[in-house]
């Protein structure tokens, strides 16, 4: 059989955002296509028609990543043009199209003079738009163009965080909710210049938020109000300092929201169900969370576009949920009770939609890469019916190649804890030869591997390694007290880690120990950094997107005030040596292990300090290390970095441990 390519990460492709039509004649789809020439992405929208059972595209300017259905027949798709795309143009816009979906060509509908980040329809002509705005920026039809200019050169802080991962500098950046009237061609602004709206949802003429408040320091907790347009009233249901919101949607004449009040297990603590009711105006839990993460931590490096993970229908609410190491659609009845609506046996479901009967969604079974799935769904208490798969974009791809199965192997830690892991065969396997092998470690750490298609363990296994990888204590789904890792971060992880390494070693005899490499990414990368300094069992490790010294990250992150002070249980005022006893940085001194640091200049979530400080560590001490930083890049390079990079990204891993695991190992080897 053929292997594995890097080079095939800038061929696979990617569904998401799956939409039904009103009716649910249809569902319309994006889907992503890498472009190698251009170093960029094409997305384009695609329609399934059950009718016919056609499934193809229906546009092709491989600039449509967004829409929605402006009635049963009709898309709505916005392309934002910004000064740089047109410099003759100054001001950023939103031009809107209407597109048909049964032939005829897109027609120009209407422009906003903004940055529209999201739109849904209130009636014809009237649509409710999330609106990228700048509190610190003048208006360009009123400023004077020098201030402008001047305004363009430098940035002003003064609250935190500063920047956003893939966003840039965000200080003072809110994303408000307008009205926007077609036949007037007015927007009229909804909420406040402190606001920043991070989700909403329409009914009738009546439209719910999710969003937080806030000048100095964003908060944990969000707020959620409902606005009447017929009263232009804004209805409180929950206040603002209260609880951590998730989702929120209007259902069978309430509202359905999940939140957290976070005790006892910090802003980590899994959601559970809340139903407002309208008529007395109070907030009651209706379920609890059953252990259940309510969306989807699963881990893959070829699905990254998103959609919809939450839809309420009636008096029901449909939802993605991950339990261990598998997603699948869940249903909350009007009753209370949590019920899986749709097993989709071991793999991972990314986004859906549905009205009740039949649902839509996009899925990565354990075999393959994602696709658009359709089942019908049966009556409560009847099992749905399998779904269908309505795509193939990558059978083409994959026909002929090796790909690895995922053979589950769990073992039960020194503390009782039974851990899921699982190991890929390297092609060609021979059990009478010996093997080099890769630990991969995943991010997070409230995030989870499973056992579906991953590009970079797959090119590993191609290459002749066996790859191994599990959920230690601290991953997702597996409940509050599995992933509680508040002030313990390289303890029960790392004995996790190796106690499954030595496992692996003992089942599989195969592996060579003294040729074995270690891998991880964001907290993966965190735990690579702690492995070079507590242990030389591994021949070489790539350590990407890391933190190194937790007292810096406080500062420095874009979420360290609130992510790092939760979960080293300290902040640098009152628990300084507690965080630096959890930093990496500090048993660098001990390191003897050849290490490849990868990090990308935009990253503000594990910011490139973090990896630097670790590397200047490794050439003071003598350490064999290697530092690759991408420009333009940020912490998603695995997933959705521009394509050449992407490659680059794993040929610099796949290089390190060919000169160091395979042909090199431990020098006791």
């Amino acid at each position: 059989m053929d292997r594995i390519l890097i080079e095939d990460i800038a061929r696979i492709r990617c569904a998401g955002k799956v939409r039904m039509s009103p009716d649910g004649a249809y569902a319309a789809f994006v889907v992503e296509e890498p472009d190698h020439e251009k170093n960029d992405y094409t997305d384009n929208i695609w329609l399934a028609d059950p009718k016919t059972g056609s499934c193809g595209p229906l546009t092709f300017s491989g600039k449509d990543g967004n829409f929605i259905w402006d009635d049963g027949r009709t898309l709505l798709i916005p392309t934002v043009r910004t000064p740089e795309d047109k410099p003759e143009e100054p001001e950023e816009k939103t031009v809107f199209y209407r597109l048909p979906v049964c032939g005829g060509e897109a027609r120009k509908a209407f422009s906003v003079p903004a940055n529209v980040t999201g739109i849904e329809k209130i009636e014809d002509g009237l649509y409710c738009m999330a609106v990228l705005t700048d509190r610190y920026r003048p208006d360009p039809k009123t400023a004077k163009k020098e201030i402008c200019l001047e305004e363009q050169d430098y940035h002003v802080f003064e609250e935190l965080p500063i920047w956003g991962n893939g966003r840039g500098f965000v200080a003072g950046k809110r994303t408000a909710l307008f009205l926007y009237d077609e036949a007037a061609g007015s927007l009229t602004r909804l909420t406040g210049a402190d606001t920043d709206v991070s989700g909403f949802y329409v009914s009738g003429r009546e439209i719910l938020w999710i969003a937080k408040t806030w000048n100095g320091v964003i908060p944990v907790c969000s707020e959620a109000a409902v606005y009447d347009l017929d009263t232009g009233n804004t209805e409180c249901v929950v206040e603002a300092g209260k609880m951590k919101i998730s989702h929120a949607a209007f259902c069978g004449g309430g509202i359905v929201l999940t939140a957290t009040d976070m005790e006892p297990w910090g802003t980590g603590q899994l959601c559970d169900f809340y139903r407002y009711d309208r008529k007395t105006r109070t907030l009651a839990k209706v379920c609890g969370h059953q252990d259940l993460h309510i969306g989807n931590d699963l881990l893959l490096d070829t699905q990254a576009i998103g959609g919809s993970e939450w839809r309420a229908v009636g008096e029901d609410v449909y939802f993605t949920g991950q339990s261990r190491f598998s997603s699948d659609l869940y249903r909350l009845t009007a009753d209370g009770r949590i019920e899986k609506a749709l097993d989709f046996a071991g793999g991972c479901i990314s986004c859906f939609d549905t009205d009740g009967k039949t649902v839509y969604f996009v899925g990565s079974a354990p075999d393959s890469c994602g696709d658009l799935y359709r089942a019908a769904l049966g009556e409560h208490e009847n099992a749905p019916e399998a779904p269908c798969r309505l795509t193939d974009l990558n059978d083409e791809l994959l026909a002929g190649k090796y790909t690895a199965k995922a053979e589950y192997l769990s073992f039960t830690d020194s503390d009782g804890y039974s851990i899921d892991g699982w190991v890929l065969r390297p092609i060609d396997y021979d059990p009478q030869k010996k093997y080099p092998a890769v630990l991969e470690i995943h991010g997070g750490p409230r995030c989870a591997y499973g056992a579906v298609f991953f590009h970079e363990m797959q090119v590993l296994a191609s290459m002749g390694y066996f790859v191994f990888y599990c959920n230690p204590r601290g991953s997702e789904g597996y409940g509050e007290e599995f992933a509680d890792l508040r002030g313990k971060y390289g303890t029960i992880d790392y004995k996790d880690l190796m106690e499954f390494t030595d496992h692996v070693l003992a089942r599989i005899p195969q592996i060579d120990p003294a040729r074995i490499g270690a891998a991880g990414g964001s907290y993966g990368g965190f735990m690579c950094n702690w492995i070079e300094g507590h242990t030389d069992r591994f021949a070489a490790i790539a350590s990407q997107r890391s933190v190194s010294n937790w007292v810096a990250d406080f500062g420095a992150s874009e979420i360290g005030v609130t992510f790092d002070r939760n979960e080293m249980g300290a902040t640098p005022w009152n628990g300084m040596e507690k965080m630096w006893e959890q930093s990496p940085l500090k048993y660098a001194c001990n390191a003897k292990t050849p290490i490849l640091f990868i990090h990308s200049l935009c990253d503000y979530n594990c910011t490139i300090d973090q990896g630097v400080e670790m590397f200047a560590a490794m050439k003071y001490f003598g350490v064999p290390s290697r530092m690759c930083v991408f420009e333009g890049e940020n912490h998603e390079l695995s997933r959705s970095g521009k394509p050449k990079h992407r490659i680059r990204r794993l040929r610099e891993i796949t290089d390190w441990f060919e000169r160091y695991v395979k042909e090199g190992g431990r020098a006791d080897g």
